[in-house]
């Protein structure tokens, strides 16, 4: 059902990323006639990110962009800002995972552990800004354009925002901050790391398709807390039955304090020196193949209930985003997809 935005969707970031490098290309990209073909380096330096680009993800970012533009009535005219959600997203996973030491991503080797970590971090911070090239050729009035450009701007501060508190939090290991990351310290951190690049991309839709000031903010908002949503139960499913593509309880590994973690030391705080210890047993031993305190620190969160507390709150947020966003969405077959794209949040 979502074929045919898929194809047109993979022709954008294709544009952007080639498989095959040229002088065009680079000089197209640098904003400036190349006088020296580096295309055979650009394909060096390329490769790690459009490896992670070919091992696939749901791709749901850029969908949002371009049926939200069409629920709208803009049609495809969002088309060619898809690259700037998805290549971005895949630019912090790479950066996110070198940060997180994590030895798989999407069911492979980490790509700093198959490229090398040099190429990797250049390849991640990349990401985040190569595909701006759409800024000089998109086709929207001087309002519309500036819109598209502060409202990317904005996400690319969110997103690093989102991401430092998320390393302060990892690294403390229960020590330092006492009483962080408190649940909405947690929920906040996550608007900025995961919302941002969901309000991004009901936003860039929308102002494609033109509509009013008011329609932009509440469809950027909607998917924020639809974002918000989705990362809560992405928590509690790497805690419950483990994530298709990543070891289960590697947020543990990784010394992450997502919404599980929280939520159990609230019920129980007399756990919190347990809890980092194995916290620590988990980041010594994991590299070694022991995920022996990983499984004992999974087991407390779900005997204690948090992990599906957590879960039912991912659901709520989940609600309250589809609710909203029923309220603004016009009756189409572009909204039917977005609604069933939803559903599937869920059934994950």
């Amino acid at each position: 059902m979502y074929t045919q935005y898929l194809h047109r969707i993979e022709a954008e970031l294709e544009r952007i990323m080639p498989e095959s490098a040229n002088i065009s290309w680079l000089s197209e990209t640098a904003g400036k006639p190349c006088g020296e073909d580096l295309s055979r380096e650009a394909d060096i330096f390329l490769e790690p990110g459009r490896a992670l680009l070919r091992r696939g993800g749901k791709r749901w970012r850029p969908l949002v962009t371009v049926l939200t533009c069409e629920a709208l009535g803009g049609g495809s005219r969002a088309d060619a800002l898809a690259p700037l959600t998805e290549i971005p997203h895949n630019g912090s996973l790479i950066i996110d995972d070198i940060e997180d030491n994590a030895l798989t991503r999407r069911g492979e080797t980490a790509i700093h552990i198959q490229y090398g970590t040099d190429l990797a971090v250049n390849a991640g911070n990349l990401m985040y800004f190569i595909p701006t090239v759409v800024f000089d050729y998109m086709n929207f009035s001087e309002n519309v354009s500036a819109g598209i450009i502060r409202d990317w701007l904005a996400v690319m501060r969110r997103l690093h925002l989102g991401q430092g508190c998320d390393i302060v939090w990892h690294r403390d290991n229960f020590s330092g901050c006492k009483k962080r990351p408190s649940r909405a310290a947690y929920l906040q951190m996550c608007r900025y790391k995961t919302g941002s690049l969901c309000w991004l991309a009901a936003r860039l839709g929308a102002r494609a398709a033109g509509a009013d000031a008011d329609l932009i903010e509440s469809h950027g908002e909607a998917w924020e807390t639809l974002g918000l949503g989705f990362q809560v139960l992405d928590d509690a499913r790497n805690l419950r039955g483990g994530i298709p593509g990543k070891d289960r309880g590697d947020d543990i590994a990784e010394g992450k304090k997502s919404m599980p973690v929280i939520l159990h030391l609230e019920k129980h705080p007399q756990d919190r020196e347990r809890m980092e210890q194995l916290f620590s047993e988990a980041a010594r031993h994991v590299p070694n193949g022991d995920w022996s305190a990983v499984n004992k620190a999974m087991a407390l969160m779900n005997e204690s209930g948090a992990v599906e507390e957590a879960y039912s709150e991912g659901l709520a947020l989940l609600d309250k985003g589809e609710k909203d966003l029923l309220r603004i969405l016009p009756d189409s077959s572009a909204a039917s997809l977005l609604l069933k794209m939803i559903k599937s949040f869920r059934a994950a």
